[in-house]
């Protein structure tokens, strides 16, 4: 199979946890661009976001989430996760994103989760280890409100 047919199956499904999509109608979508680098005239660097085509290593990609309030009234409190293919790394854990290095069962700041070693031990998790990506909406979402999240990541 093609490997962007691949990354492409699993970046148009938005994960969203039970109890926020039982109690708060929000609708979810996703996107993800490529990030092209051209030379201009003037000899700097123009940066322009294009639908991916074949995808290589070291490609860089922007992922954007989109939620909208569906309902009759304002929501918030409400989880916008993410899967992250294993062919992705993120770019940088973003301050206001909590990330999971074990599948979405454990939530938090990179700089605070830890995985076990094969020895028993363990290690500080790192960007390669992310394995989905998640923020909470606090504000209000008033009815037909929309609102979006942009992150970054990079072909493996």
């Amino acid at each position: 199979m093609h490997r962007w047919t691949i990354l492409a199956a699993s970046l148009v499904t938005l994960a969203h946890p039970a109890a926020a999509l039982a109690q708060q109608p929000v609708t979810l979508s996703s996107n993800v661009f490529v990030e092209k680098v051209s030379n201009d005239l003037n000899g700097g660097e123009r940066r322009v976001l294009a639908a991916p085509g074949q995808l290589g290593q070291g490609d860089r990609l922007v992922f954007v989430l989109r939620y909208r309030n569906d309902g009759p009234a304002p929501v918030s409190r409400f989880a916008v996760t993410n899967p992250v293919p294993q062919s992705v790394r993120i770019d940088t854990a973003r301050q206001d994103m909590q990330v999971s290095v074990d599948g979405g069962r454990n939530w938090g700041r990179l700089d605070t989760l830890q995985l076990r070693t094969p020895f028993g031990g363990t290690r500080r998790a790192t960007a390669d280890d992310i394995t989905h990506v998640r923020w909470t909406v606090n504000s209000p979402v008033s009815p037909g409100a929309t609102g979006q999240i942009a992150y970054r990541g990079v072909v493996r």
